[in-house]
């Protein structure tokens, strides 16, 4: 079966129906109940005769007939108007893995299935922020977010790298006092959530490429970010996270999506930086190459060790952390002194935060604050 072939199989007799009447197009009779005929107020010559049934006599010939005389009168591939009448009633969000083992249209089998699982995750995490904005979730989804993701479908795969397409099929137009109260489908509320997210983590992933600050990753949660969206990108890049990727939405106009494709691009710089506000969101994460001050508030070395434990009340990033440092017999000396003295203390490392747990890795520096150092 062609691409081609493949595609009309998709669409249905309403769906023309519905982009004849919205491309002008007008009804202007019918053979029976057999077929519906269709011409245009500025082109009178131009005729499309559509089946009324799936049961008529050589359906799927008369059909692909009468998108032929679409396609014909646009001057464009069947294919291509094929694709525009299911994006009619559907948002389609295609992702697209660029890497060298992917030119030819196929990925490594574990990338594929990965890419397939994190595909349903992206759409799951903009589902999931559409009802509340938190930097992780967890548990149960509710079951207007379930039943929105059991509701998506997998388009064909395209070859131009390795292509997935996840379709979001939109119900019928609400009746109008729906309309009235601006009622919002969830297909249409998921959308927007997930062009927001993205929106808010590219520009994010670019300022902290600037800056190295995780605090940057604070304000996208309120646009829908959360460390399973981030997850389910670097998904995108494939188990060892080397390949870059795109990510087009497409979709009819609505309420809240105004139906222009929106592209979204990963490079190389993207992904570390979203691995990097993945593990912020999740409360593990590293701040590399600071320097704490502060006075100890802890000593821990068991009898008989050389190595101890102090622990440093200290300013972090804004933020009050007690700071535990593993010090060497001189400069755990140096530590019960500033202990029993109530002296500050300087020491500097990568800080490793954990479930608000915070630890000085690799210390170097450690010593004493004098008088002569605070003037």
């Amino acid at each position: 079966m062609t691409d081609t072939r493949r595609q009309i199989t998709q669409v249905t007799i309403e769906q023309v129906e519905a982009y004849l009447a919205s491309s002008g197009w007008y009804q202007d009779g019918s053979i029976r109940s057999v077929a519906s005929i269709w011409h245009r107020q500025d082109h009178e010559e131009a005729e499309v005769v559509l089946p009324m049934s799936t049961a008529v006599r050589e359906y799927q010939k008369r059909f692909a007939e009468a998108l032929t005389a679409v396609s014909e009168f646009e001057n464009r591939l069947v294919i291509e108007i094929a694709n525009d009448i299911v994006r009619l009633t559907a948002n389609v969000i295609t992702v697209r893995v660029i890497g060298e083992d992917t030119t030819g249209g196929t990925i490594p089998i574990n990338d594929g299935v990965l890419l397939f699982s994190k595909a349903k995750d992206l759409l799951y995490s903009a589902a999931l922020s559409m009802y509340s904005k938190r930097k992780q979730f967890s548990g149960q989804p509710p079951k207007e977010a379930k039943a929105y993701v059991d509701s998506l479908l997998l388009g064909q795969t395209e070859v131009g790298s390795y292509v997935v397409n996840v379709i979001a099929p939109l119900p019928p137009p609400p009746p109008a006092e729906l309309i009235a109260q601006k009622a919002v489908p969830v297909a249409e509320g998921v959308t927007l959530s997930l062009v927001h997210g993205l929106e808010a983590i590219t520009k994010a992933a670019a300022e902290f490429g600037q800056s190295q600050n995780l605090r940057t990753f604070d304000a996208a949660i309120e646009r829908g970010v959360s460390s399973n969206m981030c997850d389910a990108l670097l998904g995108f890049s494939g188990t060892e996270h080397k390949r870059e990727f795109e990510i087009r939405i497409a979709g009819a106009a609505g309420p809240m999506f105004e139906g222009v494709t929106k592209v979204f691009k990963f490079g190389a710089d993207d992904v570390t930086a979203v691995r990097k506000a993945s593990d912020y969101y999740k409360g593990d994460y590293t701040l590399e190459n600071r320097r704490i001050w502060g006075f100890v508030k802890k000593l821990d070395r068991p009898k008989g060790d050389e190595i101890g434990k102090i622990t440093v009340e200290a300013d972090v990033d804004g933020v009050d952390r007690s700071v535990k440092i593993e010090l060497g017999p001189e400069e755990y000396h140096q530590g019960v002194l500033a202990h029993d003295t109530k002296a500050i203390v300087e020491c500097s490392g990568d800080i490793h935060i954990k479930n608000r747990r915070a630890q000085l890795v690799k210390p170097t520096g450690f010593r004493i604050i004098t008088i002569e150092d605070l003037f």
